[in-house]
């Protein structure tokens, strides 16, 4: 498996006592909660809350397809930095790579890596119905910029 050159976005945070088993060992699932989290403060940077209720239409991101591959266990205590990198930008849709390392005492490693589909889609309140939404364009126009910029410098 090859990193990428560089991340969109890094977010680090410290494994929590409630997020483990008896050993110590993070449960699989809460992988995909560190990767949620580190995506809404990825939007937040962008100046977007990933999911809104403002005014007559409320706003998500529902997943579409989710896959993660599991290569170490995370610990309690332990300081994670998730790396996230666009892929795939659609009119109504996103797709993402994530990389989760840990910190060690020998540096860094890689305990899972895989990819969040994600879709655009509007709720209004009144008729009950949820249906996908093309990006704003204001929030499309950062997301391009991304794909589009070089790498940044070293």
């Amino acid at each position: 498996m090859e990193l990428p050159a560089h991340f969109h976005f890094t977010h680090r945070r410290t494994v929590e006592f409630a997020d483990t088993d008896l050993a110590g060992i993070v449960h699989f699932a809460n992988f995909f909660r560190y990767v949620e989290t580190a995506e809404h403060a990825f939007f937040r940077s962008l100046g977007f809350p990933s999911h809104s209720a403002d005014g007559a239409e409320h706003h998500g991101w529902p997943r579409l397809d989710v896959s993660c591959q599991f290569l170490r266990p995370a610990r309690f205590e332990q300081t994670l930095e998730i790396g996230l990198r666009i892929e795939e930008l659609r009119t109504s849709s996103l797709r993402y790579g994530f990389w989760i390392f840990g910190e060690e005492t020998a540096g860094r490693s890689l305990l899972a890596h895989g990819r969040f589909a994600i879709i655009h889609v509007a709720f209004t309140p009144p008729a009950r119905q949820l249906h996908k939404a093309p990006i704003p364009a204001p929030l499309r126009a950062r997301l391009e910029n991304f794909r589009s910029s070089p790498p940044p410098a070293s």
